[in-house]
Parts: C-alpha cells; sequence; structure tokens
C-alpha cells in the first residue's frame, strides 16, 4: 500500500473556470500589438510569429539535451521568426508591466474567469488531511500571466509548495519530463502523488510514469484513478484517497 503524500492541481477548467481560448486570443492578440509597437512591426505579423512559437512550445518536439526553460526557448522561437528580442530588458519590463497592471482587469463577460465550483472546498479537504499541494498548470506562460488567473480564481492566498511558469519548467504537458521535473523539485515520487486536472490529454503524463490522475472533465477517462466533478472531488476526497492507496 502507498500512502498519499500530496495532490497536484491543474488550474485552467480544473480550479478556475475559464473560456480560455477567448482568455489565450486575447492575450495573444494584446501582446503582439505591444511588441509591434515597440519593434516597428506589422501586428499580423508578430501575431503569426507568437501564436507559431506557443505551438512549438507546446507540442512537445524537442531535443532530449536541451535544458532551456520555455520563456528561453519561446523567446528564441520569436526571434527566429521575426527578429524580436523577448528577453530584452526594456521589452522584458513592458510586457510584465502590462501582465501585472493591465491584464488583471480584462476579465470580461467572454472569459468569465471565476474559482470552480468545489475548487476551494477541494483545496481545503486535501489540506486538513495533512497533505502537500502544488499548481501544475501547463508551463506555457510566465509567472505574472499565471498569478493574474490565479487571482481571477481566489487562489493567490493558497499554500502551493510549487506553481510551474515558464520560468520554471523546460517541458509542457504532457511530457513526462515536465511531471517528473515539477515532482523532482517537491522531492516527491509519482507514485506518492494525485493529479487532478480537466484535460484528457495534457493532465495524462505522457508516456506513463506511475502518477495517477483524478479527473475533473467531461466524460468518462478509462486511465483515470477517478472521474467527475471537483464538487464531487471536495466532497468524496477521503474515499478517493482509499481508492489511491488500496489500488482499486
Amino acid at each position: 500500500m502507498t500512502a498519499l503524500k500530496a495532490v497536484v492541481f491543474d488550474m485552467d477548467d480544473t480550479l478556475l473556470s475559464i473560456n480560455l481560448n477567448a482568455f489565450i486570443g486575447m492575450f495573444a492578440l494584446d501582446e503582439a500589438n505591444l511588441l509591434a509597437q515597440a519593434a516597428r512591426k506589422s501586428t499580423v505579423a508578430l501575431f503569426t510569429s507568437v501564436g507559431s512559437a506557443m505551438l512549438e512550445l507546446n507540442n512537445g518536439e524537442r531535443a532530449e539535451g536541451d535544458i532551456r526553460t520555455n520563456q528561453r526557448f519561446f523567446a528564441d522561437e520569436v526571434e527566429r521568426r521575426c527578429g524580436v528580442p523577448l528577453l530584452e530588458p526594456a521589452i522584458l519590463d513592458m510586457l510584465e508591466f502590462y501582465e501585472r497592471e493591465i491584464l488583471p482587469k480584462k476579465n470580461d463577460r467572454l472569459i468569465a474567469a471565476r474559482p470552480r465550483e468545489g475548487a476551494h472546498e477541494a483545496i481545503e479537504a486535501v489540506l486538513n488531511r495533512g497533505m502537500r499541494i502544488a499548481l501544475l498548470t501547463n508551463p506555457s506562460f510566465s509567472r505574472a500571466c499565471i498569478e493574474c488567473r490565479m487571482g481571477w480564481g481566489d487562489m493567490l492566498d493558497m499554500p502551493f509548495e510549487l506553481v510551474t511558469t515558464w520560468e520554471n519548467s523546460t517541458r509542457c504537458k504532457p511530457c513526462s519530463g515536465y511531471y517528473l521535473e515539477a515532482l523532482g523539485k517537491l522531492g516527491l515520487a509519482p507514485e506518492e502523488t494525485l493529479m487532478v486536472g480537466n484535460d484528457p490529454k495534457r493532465d495524462f503524463p505522457s508516456p506513463a510514469i506511475g502518477l495517477k490522475t483524478a479527473y475533473v472533465g467531461n466524460g468518462n477517462q478509462p486511465r483515470a484513478l477517478w472521474c467527475g466533478s471537483m464538487a464531487d472531488f471536495a466532497k468524496g476526497f477521503d474515499e478517493i484517497e482509499e481508492q489511491f492507496c488500496t489500488g482499486d
């Protein structure tokens, strides 16, 4: 019997209800506009470069020895495509100001970001069992951008031991390397950790590493330890922990 020591959570549509496609579209267009103004280039060209670099970051096809952070990888891809040096201090400062000061005010009726039903209760249930928690959101955004969405979900005060961002990660979901890297920072083995997520692809490591997933997305997933809503997860966490430990 393996004891459950920690529960690690996805964020978007797991702890946070959000129209993620609307958010990404707004965010990418805003940043492309800023970069176009700074570099005196076409917004369309910058939007295309940023979008292509983001797809490249998330497709997982990186050499095994590539240890660049996701931030560095993304910046290199953007510069290769359009010549804009994202890591120049002036550009970094401009983007961080936008993400810290402007982006938090962009939560409109289309994006509709708010705490997901049962999310806070789920965190409380895990902490009440004396377990550790971490936020394993896909690290294809900066810390500032992720903290913006954490704020929308009233998560900034939650005692996450780790929040994965593109500054501290070298791979994205569902790459098993991403999960092993994050769990390594926490000093945890996959076998003593439960992942909670809504994405039928990204929240299951590929290839499998022995990390069990509680699935809170739509439908059922045969690979999941447990399937249901986040509210049901919160209510039934004791039973889920027992299922984790017994393997039933």
